[in-house]
């Protein structure tokens, strides 16, 4: 697995005298293998190729922190500017900021909670589909993804950031304002976003609505049903993780191959999705003007457990 980073982007994160020769260099040293810098414009990317067991660094702030361990080794300045992980908590940033009433509703069911490890989602109602903002579509092409709209571009922009997949559906596309995750039946069928039907072997996680409709091949590909598009109004911000051998075999055995696949499969800190989901609150309401419309659903069985 390879990602693309851009210097220019790193550095918002990270305070650092070193080049982007020199961060690619000492980089590869001693930790990530930087295989190619490329000039484009005014910035450099950065093609990163990204080992099983170090999914960890498969993002712009994981990059940084490997930049805050490894560079100053070699005589090289490099400290945070911030770390987004410690910086944003849903409760803080909500009591903060002029909120409207919790209008929208989830219902939300788990029917095994094995199959995911931590599931957040929040609405964010009232949003205006446009083109992204320039450096968000500029540093999406950049690292090889296609600019589509302001709202699907933040939930990509977010996986470059922070190395947590996002999901965003159309809310009032949802039948019944309900989420139920559950494994699929053997020869159920799902139309996803890239307009393709899939058959499902059985044991896949999936997400169906109030109406039994499959609405999310969860940790793959979203649903075509619930896909955001220029009439969305509402936004449901959808971050989680999930059993990670589960994925795997479904991208195994239906050939549905995507980015965020290849996150999950490798294994997930569930102590990143909420920083993530906050931080996507912000752009949403910053470039889709919209408001937090409804209560953060939080569901964390068996929260991780703190390390020292």
């Amino acid at each position: 697995m390879n990602i693309k980073i851009t210097y220019n982007w790193l550095l918002e994160y990270l305070d650092t005298d070193a080049t982007p020769d020199q961060v690619r260099e000492y980089l590869s040293l001693c930790g990530p293998s930087i295989e190619n810098v490329e000039r484009m414009g005014d910035d450099h990317v950065f093609d990163i190729e990204v080992i099983s067991n170090r999914i960890d660094y498969a993002s712009v702030l994981g990059i940084a922190q490997e930049s805050v361990a490894i560079l100053p080794m070699f005589g090289k300045k490099a400290k945070f500017k911030t770390n987004l992980l410690k910086a944003y908590n849903f409760e803080k940033y909500y009591l903060t900021h002029d909120r409207g009433i919790d209008n929208k509703k989830l219902n939300i069911v788990i029917k095994d909670e094995s199959l995911c490890q931590r599931f957040t989602a929040v609405v964010i109602e009232n949003v205006k589909i446009a083109p992204s903002p320039k450096f968000i579509s500029e540093r999406l092409i950049a690292c090889g993804i296609k600019s589509i709209n302001n709202v699907v571009d933040i939930s990509n922009y977010l996986m470059l950031a922070l190395g947590q997949p996002v999901h965003t559906f159309d809310y009032d596309q949802i039948k019944g304002s309900t989420m139920i995750m559950r494994e699929s039946k053997k020869g159920e069928k799902i139309f996803t976003l890239d307009e393709k039907e899939v058959t499902l072997p059985g044991g896949d996680i999936v997400m169906e609505d109030g109406s039994g409709r499959l609405i999310d091949l969860c940790g793959i590909m979203g649903g075509l049903n619930s896909a955001i598009t220029e009439k969305t109004k509402n936004v449901v911000l959808f971050v989680q993780t999930y059993d990670k051998v589960k994925i795997r075999k479904t991208t195994m055995t239906t050939g549905v191959r995507t980015i965020a696949a290849t996150f999950f499969e490798k294994g997930l800190d569930a102590e990143r999705v909420e920083p993530t989901l906050v931080y996507g609150v912000e752009l949403l309401e910053k470039y889709a003007q919209g408001k937090v419309g409804s209560k953060l659903y939080d569901i964390y069985p068996n929260p991780s457990q703190t390390r020292v």
